[in-house]
């Protein structure tokens, strides 16, 4: 989890497809973008420590203020596994929004991220290249592979959203 420090920004660019994890703009949807320097691709780090020494990754939209969350909906056609969105943090389900770092034995800055339901996110579209979606899927394959790319922060940075409320999930 050290590629990951509370309060800094990051972008995660698929191993695989070579493009960005991105906030759509219908606020909802998650989608792989080619545009690196977009605040949809840009996201906050907030460390949540669970019960124990577990810590979790939250992914907090730079653009839309919502955290990058797994769902138990299907995802859509051409998918595989379940569907990806940003989602509030005091919706049901918090555990939906945290996330937990695992090596991937390539290099330091390349990541699986598995959510607490067991299932790791996936970008879509190794064959099919115009099918830019991501979802989450308990299947590891090449497609699961994060690299982590920070942001080193500017002096005319706007601030970072307050990190959530502590509770247990």
């Amino acid at each position: 989890m050290e590629q990951f420090q509370d309060g800094h920004h990051v972008r995660l660019r698929s191993r695989e497809r070579g493009t960005y994890l991105h906030a759509d703009d219908d606020r909802l949807g998650i989608s792989l973008s080619r545009r690196r320097a977009s605040m949809n691709t840009a996201w906050a780090v907030h460390i949540y420590q669970g019960d124990g020494n577990n810590q979790y990754v939250l992914l907090h939209s730079a653009a839309y203020g919502r955290y990058l969350a797994a769902t138990a909906t299907p995802a859509r056609l051409g998918h595989h596994g379940l569907r990806a969105e940003l989602r509030d943090y005091d919706q049901p389900g918090v555990e939906a929004v945290m996330w937990r770092a695992v090596g991937s034995g390539f290099a330091d800055d390349v990541v699986l991220l598995r959510n607490v339901g067991g299932r790791y996110l996936r970008a879509n579209g190794r064959y099919l290249r115009w099918n830019a979606g991501v979802s989450v899927d308990n299947s590891v394959s090449s497609m699961m592979y994060w690299v982590v790319e920070p942001i080193p922060a500017r002096e005319d940075m706007p601030a970072l959203p307050a990190p959530p409320p502590v509770s247990s999930p």
